[in-house]
This record gives C-alpha cells, sequence and structure tokens, in this order.
C-alpha cells in the first residue's frame, strides 16, 4: 500500500483517477489471463491504462506553479503522444504479418522522448537554479556511465530481422538506447541534486527503468518475429504510472542540507571505475563494445579524473581559508575565534584544568598618536613574535584584538599560570628596536583560573578581563587573578564591562536643567545637559556612580563624543520648534588632551546645522590644573570657533586667580555649596558677592548653582548675579518633558510682555 505521502495534496478528482485506474489495471490482468473478453473489449481496456496516467500528469500540471506547470504539462504531452501512437498501432497495425519495422505510431511514440528530456530541464532550473562546476561533473559521470554500462547488453542483443531495413534497425533500437539515456540523465540530475534522497528522480528513474526493460524485450521479439506478451505490456503502463506518480510529489527547490558525503564521493567513484573496468574487459578479451558505448566510457573517466582534481583544489582552498579565518592577518597568531574554538575544547574534557589570561599592552595608544599607527603595527607584530619564543608548544597565543592578547595554558593552575605570564612580563620589558625609537613596553595581565573562577567559556573570559582592567587600573606592576578581587572591585570592573556595553547599544540619556536670567522676567537663555545611564536592569544611574570608573578605563572621551551628539540633536529639535536655547555640556580631562577634539565639535556643529552660540562647553577648575598647557590651548580653539566657555564649579578646586587671568572663558559658575547657604552664612555670602563683582570686572558672567527657593533667588538678584539654575527653578528632566516646561515658559514670558 502507497504511503500517505506519496498521494499529498491529491485532489478528489485525482484519487478517483487513481482508483479507476487502479481498477483497470486489475481488469487488464484478469482479461488477459482469464481469457474472459473479446480481443475488441481487451484492447480498448488496453488503450485507456495508457491514457490515464498522461491526463493525470495534465490534471497536475494544469495546478502546478510555473516553471514546474510548463515541465509537468511537456511530460503529460509525451505521455498522451505514447498513448495516441499505442492506439494507432491497436487500430492499423496489430494485425499486419509481417508486423512492418516502421509505422507512423513510431513519430508518436518517439514524441514521448523529447518532450520528457524539455520537462527534465525545466524541472531541473526551478529546483536548481545554481549548479557548481562539481555537481555538473557529477551529472556528466553519472549519464555518460550509465549510458555506457546499460548500452552494452542491450546492443549486444540487437539481431535484425531478416526483412529488416536500415531505417527499421535505427528506428526500433532507439527506443531503448533512448531510455538508457534519459535513465542516465536522470542519475545527472540525482547528481547534481547532490546525491539527496529525492522521491520525484527516484520515481522518474524507476518509471524510465520499466520502459527500457519493456522496449529491449520489445525489440528483440519484434526481429524474432514474436509477439509481444501481455506482461511487457503491463510494464510499459506500470512505468507511466509511475511517471504519473512523480508528479504528485511537492516539488520545490533542492533541500538546503548538506548532501551524504559518502554518496557524493561513493557514486561517481564507482561508476567511474566500472567504466575503466569495462574498457578494460573489452581490451584483454575479444569481445567488443559499441563505440558509442566506448567514448561514453571515456567521457565519464575524465569527467571524474577532472572531478578528483577539482576536488584536491577546493580542499586545498578550503583548508587555506579555514586557516586564515583564525589566523591574525597582522601578527600571524591565533585569532578571538581560534582562541574561544580552543577554549571550549579544553573545557570539554573531563575535570578541565586551566589558566586563561588577557594580556593588554600599556600606552599603547600613546605610541601610536605620537609615531603612527605604521609604528604601532610593527610593534605588535614584534610583541606578538617575542611573547610565541618565550611560551612552550602547550600554550596557546592569540591575539585578540587591537592592543590584547590572550592565553590558554591548558593543565595547570595559579603556581603554574604565574609563572608563565612572569616569563611573559620578563621578555616583554626588554626594549624593542624599532625604525625610528627604541621603546620599552609594560602589560596589565589578568588570570582566571579553570575550574576556581569558572567552568564555562563565558565566565572565565569575562573574569579574566575583569582581573586584567584592575590591573591596569591598580598600576602594580604584576598579574591580577580574578580569584584575588574583593567583592567591591568586582562590581566596579562588571559595571565598567557592562557600561562598554551600554555605549555600544545607546543607553546614555541626556536629562536637562534649565539656566534663567537673575531678574524679575527669569527667562530661560539655556539648558545644561547631564549624562545619565538608562542601565536596562538597575534603571536610571546618576554619573557619579558611573562616571569615575570611566575615566580611569579611559571611556571619556567616546562618553562626551556621544552626550556631544545627543545634545546636537536636542538643540536642533529646539531650533526648529522656536526655543533657541543654547545647551551646555561639560568636559573631562581626555577631551582637552585630545588634539583633534576642537575639529570634532565644529563638524558635530555643521553636521547639525547649529550656530557655535548654540553649545556652551563647560570645564571644572581640577580639569583645568591637570594639564594646563593643552587645556589653554584647546580652549583657546574652542573659544575662536565662536563656542561659549565656563568654568565649572567655581570655588571648589584651586581657585588660582592667575589662571582667571589667562583663561579664555565666558562665565563662571559658582558652586552650590555657596549659594545654597548664602541665606543664613554670612561668609558664603560674602563669597557669592564678591565672586560676583570679580566675574565681572573680569567681564564674564557669574552663573549660581544650586539655587533653592525664591529667598535665594532674591538675594542673588540683589548681588547682580547674571543666571542661576536649581531645584527652586526647575530638576534636571528629560527632553520631552523639558521640551513642555520650555514652551509653556515662553508663552508665559511672550503673554507678560
Amino acid at each position: 500500500m502507497w504511503p500517505r505521502s506519496f498521494f499529498s495534496e491529491t485532489t478528489r478528482r485525482e484519487r478517483v483517477a487513481w482508483w479507476c485506474l487502479g481498477i483497470l489495471l486489475t481488469a487488464q490482468v484478469l482479461v488477459y489471463g482469464l481469457d474472459v473478453a473479446d480481443g475488441t473489449a481487451a484492447g480498448l481496456l488496453h488503450n485507456v491504462l495508457y491514457l490515464i496516467p498522461g491526463l493525470l500528469v495534465a490534471g497536475v500540471a494544469g495546478r502546478a506553479a510555473r516553471p514546474v506547470r510548463t515541465a509537468w504539462a511537456f511530460l503529460s504531452a509525451g505521455q498522451i503522444a505514447y498513448a495516441c501512437g499505442n492506439l494507432y498501432w491497436w487500430l492499423y497495425v496489430r494485425d499486419l504479418e509481417p508486423e512492418p519495422l516502421i509505422t507512423p505510431a513510431d513519430l508518436l511514440w518517439s514524441t514521448f522522448y523529447p518532450c520528457f528530456g524539455i520537462g527534465l530541464v525545466l524541472l531541473l532550473r526551478d529546483r536548481l537554479p545554481r549548479v557548481s562546476a562539481p555537481a555538473w561533473l557529477d551529472g556528466v559521470i553519472a549519464a555518460s556511465a550509465v549510458t555506457s554500462l546499460v548500452s552494452v547488453p542491450v546492443l549486444a542483443a540487437v539481431e535484425p530481422a531478416p526483412h529488416s531495413t536500415t531505417l527499421g534497425v535505427v528506428v526500433n533500437a532507439a527506443y531503448p538506447i533512448a531510455d538508457i539515456a534519459v535513465i542516465g540523465c536522470l542519475l545527472g540530475a540525482w547528481a547534481l541534486c547532490g546525491w539527496r534522497r529525492d522521491r520525484v528522480l527516484g520515481l522518474l528513474i524507476a518509471g524510465m527503468a520499466l520502459f527500457a526493460g519493456a522496449d529491449t524485450v520489445s525489440m528483440v521479439l519484434l526481429w524474432e518475429g514474436v509477439h509481444v506478451p501481455v506482461g511487457v505490456d503491463l510494464t510499459w503502463i506500470v512505468g507511466l504510472c509511475l511517471l504519473s506518480l512523480a508528479a504528485r510529489q511537492p516539488v520545490g527547490r533542492a533541500e538546503r542540507r548538506r548532501p551524504s558525503l559518502w554518496l557524493s564521493t561513493a557514486v561517481p567513484a564507482v561508476l567511474a571505475v566500472s567504466c575503466l573496468g569495462l574498457l578494460l574487459w573489452a581490451a584483454l578479451t575479444e569481445h567488443d563494445v559499441a563505440p558509442v558505448g566506448s567514448v561514453l566510457a571515456g567521457t565519464a573517466i575524465t569527467a571524474a579524473i577532472v572531478r578528483m582534481m577539482a576536488s584536491v583544489r577546493t580542499a586545498e582552498a578550503l583548508g587555506a581559508a579555514r586557516r586564515q579565518a583564525r589566523t591574525d592577518e597582522l601578527t600571524g597568531l591565533a585569532n578571538r575565534r581560534f582562541f574561544v574554538e580552543r577554549l571550549e575544547r579544553e573545557l570539554d574534557r573531563p575535570h578541565a584544568s586551566l589558566a586563561v589570561a588577557y594580556v593588554d599592552l600599556d600606552r599603547f595608544k600613546e605610541v601610536n598618536d605620537s609615531f603612527g599607527h605604521d609604528v604601532g603595527d610593527t610593534l605588535l607584530r614584534l610583541v606578538g613574535a617575542r611573547m610565541r619564543e618565550s611560551l612552550g608548544t602547550e600554550v596557546l597565543l592569540a591575539r585578540l584584538g587591537g592592543d590584547e592578547f590572550g592565553l590558554i595554558v591548558p593543565g595547570t593552575g595559579r603556581e603554574r599560570a604565574a609563572e608563565v605570564v612572569a616569563g611573559v612580563l620578563r621578555t616583554l620589558r626588554e626594549p624593542f628596536v624599532l625604525p625610528e625609537v627604541d621603546l620599552h613596553v609594560d602589560a596589565s595581565i589578568g588570570i582566571a583560573i579553570c575550574p576556581d573562577d569558572g567552568t564555562d567559556r563565558s565566565t572565565l573570559l569575562r573574569r579574566a578581563d575583569v582581573a586584567m582592567y584592575a590591573a591596569k587600573t591598580g598600576h602594580g606592576g604584576g598579574p591580577v587573578f580574578a580569584t584575588g578581587l574583593d567583592d567591591h572591585a568586582r562590581a566596579r570592573l562588571t559595571m565598567l564591562e557592562e557600561l562598554r556595553t551600554g555605549l555600544d547599544r545607546g543607553e546614555l540619556v541626556l536629562h536637562y536643567q534649565p539656566k534663567v536670567t537673575v531678574d524679575a522676567a527669569a527667562r530661560v537663555i539655556g539648558v545644561e545637559a547631564l549624562v545619565r545611564w538608562q542601565h536596562p536592569e538597575r534603571g536610571l544611574i546618576y554619573p557619579d556612580a558611573f562616571l569615575y570608573t570611566a575615566e580611569s578605563a579611559d571611556l571619556m572621551g567616546r562618553i562626551t563624543a556621544v552626550v556631544l551628539d545627543l545634545a546636537c540633536r536636542q538643540s536642533r529639535r529646539w531650533h526648529d520648534e522656536g526655543l533657541p536655547v543654547s545647551v551646555a555640556v561639560n568636559l573631562s580631562v581626555s577631551d582637552l588632551r585630545d588634539p583633534g577634539f576642537p575639529e570634532q565639535v565644529g563638524a558635530l556643529l555643521r553636521r547639525h546645522g547649529l550656530p557655535p552660540e548654540a553649545l556652551e562647553l563647560e570645564v571644572t577648575e581640577s580639569v583645568l590644573m591637570t594639564d594646563a598647557d593643552n587645556a589653554l590651548q584647546s580652549l583657546g580653539r574652542l573659544r575662536d570657533m565662536g563656542l561659549r566657555l565656563a568654568v565649572d564649579d567655581y570655588g571648589t578646586g584651586y581657585s588660582s586667580l592667575s589662571y582667571l587671568q589667562v583663561l579664555p572663558v565666558d562665565d563662571l559658575k559658582l558652586d552650590r555649596a555657596f549659594v545654597s547657604r548664602c541665606g543664613v552664612d554670612p561668609r558664603s555670602a560674602a563669597i557669592v558677592h564678591s565672586t560676583v563683582q570679580l566675574a565681572h570686572s573680569l567681564g564674564m558672567q557669574i552663573i549660581a548653582e544650586g539655587v533653592e527657593d525664591a529667598d535665594i533667588f532674591e538675594r542673588l538678584r540683589g548681588y547682580g548675579c547674571d543666571l542661576a539654575q536649581g531645584y527652586g527653578i526647575a530638576r534636571p528632566q528629560d527632553a520631552a518633558t523639558t521640551t513642555a516646561w520650555l514652551l509653556d515658559r515662553e508663552i508665559a514670558y511672550r503673554a507678560a510682555v
């Protein structure tokens, strides 16, 4: 009984047709076997059986999608032509004695083969839009070899009848030869599909195999003057049924899963060896092989040789690609991908024991900035080579990216790992001779031990990375083990890694606190942008919880770039809404040390179409004093570009009057520690009052921070303070809330005016 899937998606009419075909086929067997009907009834039944498979395929073709519809339409046309040829033979040829070798029925029968071939080509075009060269070679091997091998016994059976003509011999011999060629093409198609299991091709091959057998027997019996028995007719009919059943299978693109490696190698090899054996058998014995068989066998062998050469080249290319995919291009060491794969293999072993170390070169960025990236690349190559020489063959050394390297020391514990990395540090501290300079290199190394610090890849790598950053920030000069970190250090360094990820994901947001004029109108003239970290698990994190750690890890440059971009985007929106307020952004030490920072700010303003006065930059006194020369130079360039500059938290740092004399700044922001107490502390009030006068005498504006209530605001007004900000005016809010607040204040101001 056929499996249900063989008749998938069969319509009700088609099921009825299949049942009728089965009943008629059974009736045909009974008619011939029991001789219970006359020749006319049996013949009519016989021809109906030939016609139904073609009609079934025609029905499938009508409902299929192009080009599958066209493919099955050609197959249907071939089968119907075959049935019509059989009907003509039964009506006009079967009673002739002797039976002629060539009749008009041969034209109809022969139509089946070109129709089948066109249909097969269309079917393959839909299933295999792209075919590789090895697949084509497999197709040539399969088609040539099968046709050659099967043609030998078929052609050996060719013995024309005495009354035959050359044309008659050619026509009658063409049927089994065409069947064999079609089978070879089907096997070639199977090869093109990667020798995967394919129900459609399997049914087509089985159907054509029955055709080949029936045509061969029919040819031999015809030349011997013997009538074709019932079994041969039934074989043709069953073959047509199998071809029709192939049309019922789902026909789509070839499966994407990989073909069987055994089949894709063994089948072409067996076919090629069989053809070689055929030629050797013909050469060493007195048996002759037809020229066409020899040519086809030679074609199969040649294609197999080419296929083998192509396979060797493909294997070499794959090996080279695999090596390149796992090798760092600059240093020739293993790359991160190979490092991770090796670590996973080591961890898969029972009772795994190993050490993972991260090695990060200290001050490598300074080398790049001072001498250029070419010198930096040369240094990385020398470092990689020297580290490789200092390590044993059992230790894997990989370049993970930038100036960061990784070590995997299998089968070791804490003491052995400490010895290995100590050797690495010793060899790195010897000077490196470069074309422009001799450099001494130091490194920060973090180590995680399996199983003490974790037993899975992600945990070990994360803890080794945390330990490496602890070594970099601790400046202790030696490696740091993840096991020795206290909870506070772990939490701080874990937060650092989360901050790196947060920067990549765009988790930083800005809140804005307005600044107003200290007068009766209290008009908003600007806002200060205050960074917040919108942590996906811990919620909103304020800057005092992460900025210090970010500064120590050299992340402030990235944070400032993000803050400036967000601030300029929002300022552009406010300008478009008729709110031309300036936005103030705080700078860090690393910003003022970067010689390209002024150009970055200018490019950002141009990108967002903002005038220089739309942005104000603030620096603290501690930043100014850390690197005064570079700070003054950078601030001067920014001031020349038209940007407004301010000293933030004035009064809490060094408060050097000599720097106020030379600083190119426009505003002094008096710290809240003085402003918030000026109503209750006479000394604080005196400091505020005198600082206002000092700023005015230097041509600067004074901005008071920490204005908590109306009383302080009025006192500042009496002192002549220019601008104020604080919770008494407005708390820092997100962009949407601040925008609504600004619009309300602007409406109220215009109404008052």
